[in-house]
């Protein structure tokens, strides 16, 4: 029996070629007449018929032989294994089935002296394809999990036909001179390749090691952030260079271009950089850390976490601020658990002028240290402030622990305690009072008016 020709081979074109319609029109006619010599004869047939029913099969077991992996790692030994087994078994067993029918038939036909090149063929695709998703099944994120399967099982398949080495001899022809190298389309798609998966690696790599870094319990969580950002960019800027680095392109010559193009975003994105260097600047300084109690323009609330670029405060309501790490550098800031967690709230109270002073502000401190956040230490004081025109000016001062379960909460706590202790004791709240003084001594005439009708 004749064997099955193989394909034309695929020839690199220079650029005349690509240019000559005639040498197009002879490249299209080799390949259609190779298809129709082989479309409509017997082993083609076959050899298809076992292709098709080979990988239908494959794939209409993927769901009974999922749900018997699942079954067997059901077992109690190694059901901790279960899910990492399915993920990584289930989108191989389609091809792989197929792959294992095909090798059979591959094996047939050999034995039988029959013709095999398209069953080799397809049994070499189906083997690319799962050995491909097997690999790929690692990478956790679904986007670049299904590009890099994408690209792999492309440049498999054309390796497999022949084709690859051609191709990329002709890529790689299509080159242009910059900074004294020499850069082509083979290289920059090298190049985007390697920097995807340096990208991937870094991200990885630096997800792995900022986990170890929260676990010192030596650090500050501000240095653990700080020491993760630095690793993470360390890593993501070794990428980008090695990425360029492999299109022959002397870093040197890119000095002058980076410059002005540095330049340009410099002003374009002032803002962004002043926030990343006012980031490095707190995570150095700790002046706000995570956890905090701060008070910037009006927002109060908790530091819920400290970025490069801006800040998280979560507010007793529940709403999330993003506050721009440069708004902690040039405005005024209160942080109210910076050196102790301990801060003094004062209220101010009045007293009618009948009041017995010292009783009314013995019941204030008695009143506050009967609100549980309020700290016997520092003690609780009463001062009088001045005498007003309706009142007696009373100041309490009373000291907390907890800022970030609220201020104004606890100062109403201790005002409802003072309001009850001195309705309990006969205090007396003052009311306004104005004194009216006529001018002259001449005496005020008074004039009775009554309704006529009465």
């Amino acid at each position: 029996m004749t064997p099955t020709p193989a394909p034309p081979e695929f020839e690199a074109p220079d650029l005349e070629t690509l240019s000559d319609p005639q040498a197009w029109r002879e490249r299209i006619d080799s390949v259609w007449s190779w298809l129709q010599s082989e479309a409509f004869s017997i082993e083609f047939g076959i050899q298809a018929a076992a292709v098709v029913i080979a990988v239908a099969i494959g794939f209409a077991l993927r769901r009974p032989a999922s749900a018997f992996i699942a079954r067997v790692f059901s077992l109690a030994a190694i059901e901790k294994f279960k899910a990492r087994a399915i993920r990584f078994v289930a989108p191989v067993i389609g091809p792989a089935l197929a792959w294992a029918l095909l090798s059979g038939v591959l094996f047939t036909l050999q034995q039988l002296e029959m013709d095999y090149f398209w069953v080799r063929l397809g049994a070499n695709l189906l083997g690319a394809w799962a050995i491909i998703r097997l690999l790929t099944s690692f990478i956790g994120e679904p986007f670049w999990q299904k590009t890099a399967a994408a690209i792999g099982w492309t440049l498999a398949a054309l390796n497999i036909i022949g084709w690859l080495g051609p191709i990329a001899v002709f890529l790689d022809s299509m080159a242009i001179g910059f900074g004294g190298g020499r850069v082509s389309i083979l290289t920059g798609i090298r190049a985007a390749i390697l920097l995807v998966l340096l990208y991937w690696v870094a991200s990885r790599l630096a997800k792995l090691l900022g986990s170890r870094i929260d676990t010192l319990p030596s650090l500050t969580p501000s240095a653990r952030l700080l020491i993760g950002k630095t690793v993470q960019f360390i890593l993501l800027a070794t990428a980008v260079t090695l990425a360029i680095s492999s299109l022959g392109i002397p870093l040197g010559a890119l000095a002058i271009f980076s410059g002005a193009v540095g330049l340009g975003i410099g002003f374009g994105l002032q803002k962004i950089f002043s926030n990343l260097v006012s980031g490095v600047i707190l995570l150095l300084d700790q002046s706000i850390k995570p956890g905090d109690v701060i008070t910037v323009d009006d927002t109060y609330g908790r530091v819920a976490s400290l970025g490069m670029r801006f800040a998280s405060v979560i507010t007793r309501d529940g709403m999330e601020h993003l506050i721009p790490n440069e708004e902690f550098i040039t405005s005024k800031v209160i942080n109210w658990s910076f050196s102790d967690h301990a801060v003094r709230i004062k209220k101010s109270i009045g007293v009618d002028y009948s009041t017995d002073v010292p009783k009314a502000m013995d019941l204030v401190v008695e009143a506050a240290n009967t609100v549980p956040r309020v700290l016997p230490s520092p003690a609780t004081k009463c001062l009088l402030r001045g005498f007003g025109d309706n009142s007696i000016d009373l100041e309490v001062r009373f000291w907390i622990a907890d800022p970030g379960n609220g201020v104004n909460n606890v100062a109403s706590e201790v005002l409802v305690a003072i309001w009850q202790a001195f309705k309990d004791n006969g205090v007396e709240f003052p009311f306004p009072q104005r004194d009216i003084h006529f001018k002259g001594g001449s005496p005020v005439e008074v004039r009775l008016v009554t309704d006529s009708t009465d």
